[in-house]
């Protein structure tokens, strides 16, 4: 899953229904790609949790041929 240096980074929250989300201040100081990274590690984690895999998703490809009628 993750390696112990990056679970230590983990913050969790609990929000409890009725209440309001509290302020985040968490992402104020990362770039764009730290935070494209984070987004990418929650997707394998969730993808693991539904599907019991190991393996990164793979893009899905399919090819498709539109051929237009004479006129």
């Amino acid at each position: 899953m993750l390696e112990p240096s990056r679970r230590q980074k983990l913050k969790v929250r609990v929000i409890r229904d009725g209440q309001p989300e509290p302020l985040s201040n968490d992402w104020i100081g990362t770039t764009p790609e730290e935070r494209i990274e984070t987004v990418w590690e929650l997707t394998k984690l969730c993808i693991a949790w539904k599907n019991d895999l190991t393996g990164e998703p793979r893009l899905q490809r399919t090819v498709t041929r539109l051929q237009r009628a004479p006129r």
